[in-house]
């Protein structure tokens, strides 16, 4: 149970610095008086892009690590669907969002971003959960 807490807390200290540019941009626009336009910063897709990026990575790597059998077509299926749903996608949307901002794109980034929000915590915990098996298995 302890590991697990650990675990959390890594996955949580990861994510702060992808919030906290967002926190500094309401402060800010709280002080101009502009909060109501802070959803339609085009930030979301990026801070979405990134985090996709970093699980893309961790996971790579996790699995990289492990001597365990792998299956590498459910590898593969997932690594995509990050590319293209994570990655791909979302810079499309940020594009969109940059060149013709809309309330539609908008809510579309934000979404996106409470998506890869979702997946940050979920994969992150199995990437956890590999290397923590992985580092056991070669004790």
């Amino acid at each position: 149970m302890k590991n697990t807490n650990g675990n959390m807390l890594a996955l949580i200290a990861d994510y702060v610095f992808v919030i906290l540019p967002f926190i500094i941009i309401l402060i800010v626009r709280n002080a101009q008086g502009a909060v109501g336009s802070f959803y339609m910063l085009p930030d979301w897709g990026i801070a979405a892009t990134i985090v996709y990026g970093q699980l893309i990575v961790k996971l790579s790597t996790a699995l990289a690590k492990t001597h365990r059998p792998k299956k590498t077509s459910a590898i593969s299926f997932y690594l995509t669907i990050l590319v293209a749903f994570g990655l791909v996608v979302n810079v499309v949307i940020n594009i969109l969002m940059l060149v013709i901002p809309s309330d539609g794109l908008a809510k579309t980034q934000f979404t996106l971003f409470i998506m890869a929000t979702f997946c940050h915590f979920v994969l992150g915990a199995a990437v956890n959960h590999i290397e923590s098996a992985s580092s056991k298995a070669s004790l």
